[in-house]
């Protein structure tokens, strides 16, 4: 699946421009919705679930700063679909619920938020929960379901630095792997209302 264009990427990004980077509103909105829509899924998650929120929101913004590297942002989401399949035992149908709650989050604390926003986080999730099926469909070490466990070293070799360009911020989206525990589920959209 390809990358929405330029336009879809722009939408996404106005939507979070107001919302801080790890902004706790955002996240607890995200959980909210998902454990609304989901109840059974809590269990994978420790009961102190503030550093995940923590982390999910990270991680988040990031991958929406740096879709302009999709080669190396879908390896990033693919090694996280192929760690939340192994170590959370989530599944393909876990993904649209996940998608639904995040675009509720969205909506509920971006001040500019619009159905063509709405619109947009649907069609870049999709390309998300692509990557991330594509990751834990190579996976072939059955999920364990185990939850609380330490991130792990980063899965490849550290790259030589590359030019920025001016005024971009010196993280990678590799840097992502530091803001996600095992523990959590993936990023996600689609709305609950209509707007």
């Amino acid at each position: 699946m390809p990358l929405p264009d330029r336009e879809i990427i722009e939408l996404v990004r106005l939507s979070c421009v107001d919302v801080p980077e790890g902004s706790a509103r955002l996240a607890r909105s995200f959980y909210d919705n998902l454990f609304e829509m989901v109840p059974s899924v809590r269990g994978m998650f420790a009961a102190d679930i503030k550093p995940q929120q923590q982390r999910m929101a990270d991680a988040l913004l990031s991958v929406v700063r740096h879709l302009d590297d999709p080669d190396e942002v879908a390896h990033h989401l693919r090694s996280l679909g192929r760690q939340h399949h192994r170590e959370l035992g989530v599944q393909p149908d876990h993904y649209p619920y996940v998608g639904r709650a995040l675009v509720r989050a969205v909506s509920e604390v971006s001040p500019t938020w619009t159905s063509s926003m709405s619109s947009a986080w649907v069609l870049v999730y999709q390309w998300v929960t692509a990557q991330m099926l594509a990751g834990a469909e190579g996976d072939d070490v059955p999920p364990t379901g185990r939850r609380h466990a330490q991130p792990r070293a980063q899965e490849r070799p550290q790259e030589q630095p590359r030019e920025q360009a001016p005024g971009r911020a010196q993280e990678r989206p590799q840097d992502l792997s530091r803001n996600q525990a095992p523990g959590r589920a993936p990023a996600g959209a689609t709305g609950r209302r209509a707007r």
